[in-house]
């Protein structure tokens, strides 16, 4: 399917969201009649039309300190519209791929990178388990049940070990705490997924994965 065949493309505009107004994104249009009215499920979960509270946090740390990935080879797992990935692109990454397995996600991505002057490769590979020639992952909002970050979190491990540095946005849909060993770089408030206008503000951890042995510890410092 083309984009603009998709039932919902007459209703997404280029918009700014409340962490991030320094981009635009194409996205479903809350003002819109279909906002509330929306089925996902019967719409193929188009994730790609929302900029949802783990992206906009770990784009928002992004744009406050750029050091995390200016110079770096980016990889942003799971992009969607590709909020985190712009916004790498835009502080100063060597390069940016971003991960979608869906191909209306990476569409949207690769216009969005378009409609804010930067560069974006993206790709529809399964990148889990498989070794990346990147400095960083991006994971904003990419562990959304437990199914799949019982899938994502020894990727991540593994890459840790190997010298990638791991950031994640999370809400906490689930409980990577008892999973990972966790350094919390930033705690914001995000819009609630279904207030896009941040009224509701819902706290969203910007973590970095630690290279640690242990099978849990809380989020906090990493060991020494």
């Amino acid at each position: 399917m083309r984009l603009e065949d998709h039932p919902l493309w007459p209703s997404v505009a280029a918009l700014s969201v409340p962490l991030v107004p320094e981009l635009r994104l194409l996205l479903l249009d809350p003002t819109s009649t279909v906002w509330n009215a929306t089925d996902p499920e019967a719409l193929g979960w188009p994730y790609w039309a929302f900029a949802w509270p783990g992206g906009q946090a770990l784009a928002r740390s992004l744009f406050d300190s750029p050091d995390l990935v200016a110079g770096k080879r980016v990889v942003s797992f799971g992009c969607g519209g590709g909020i985190e990935a712009l916004a790498a692109a835009k502080v100063g990454a060597r390069e940016v791929l971003g991960s979608d397995l869906d191909p209306l996600a990476c569409e949207v991505a690769t216009r969005n990178a378009v409609l804010n002057g930067v560069s974006l490769r993206t790709t529809q590979a399964d990148l889990i388990g498989h070794d990346l020639d990147a400095d960083v992952l991006l994971l904003g909002d990419a562990c959304y049940d437990d199914a799949l970050a019982d899938r994502v979190v020894p990727w991540l491990r593994t890459l840790t070990g190997q010298g990638v540095t791991v950031l994640l946005g999370d809400p906490e849909r689930v409980n990577l705490r008892s999973r990972l060993p966790l350094e919390r770089l930033a705690t914001v408030l995000a819009p609630h997924d279904g207030n896009p206008s941040g009224g509701t503000p819902w706290p969203v951890h910007v973590l970095r994965v630690c290279v640690d042995g242990a099978e849990t510890r809380t989020v906090g410092a990493c060991p020494e």
